[in-house]
């Protein structure tokens, strides 16, 4: 009996560690705090970087007035969005690290390097 409890306790913790991303909490305005690059601050003004998702979609401004929009959907830990701006997007798809209610650390690569986006929520 004691290991059929064990075994339900492991159960339980291995399926909240896979748990799906809470989409709820994507929702609102997000600004950038910090880029890296392999481990380094990039030399970039990460307040420039600017992230909007709403229930129908969603909206990033970045430096040098980069811009797309379009619609996304979260798939287990992976964000996937489809700029519908630029006629010739693809479907993109970054790694949600962390996501709370006012903080989301989005891993991606860039050239072959490991680059992690932090934001904090501003509304």
């Amino acid at each position: 009996m004691d290991q059929i409890v064990k075994l339900c306790y492991l159960l339980v913790l291995m399926l909240t560690a896979c748990s799906p991303v809470d989409e709820n909490l994507l929702i609102g305005k997000w600004t950038g705090i910090a880029v890296t690059e392999e481990g380094t601050p990039i030399n970039v003004n990460p307040s420039e970087i600017k992230m909007t998702f709403g229930e129908k979609g969603y909206a990033y401004f970045s430096t040098l007035n980069y811009r797309e929009a379009g619609s996304y959907y979260i798939h287990s830990k992976y964000l996937f969005t489809t700029d519908t701006l630029n006629q010739a997007s693809t479907e993109k798809a970054v790694e949600i690290v962390k996501l709370t209610p006012d903080s989301l650390v989005l891993k991606m690569e860039e050239a072959g390097k490991e680059r992690f986006l932090m934001m904090e929520k501003t509304e």
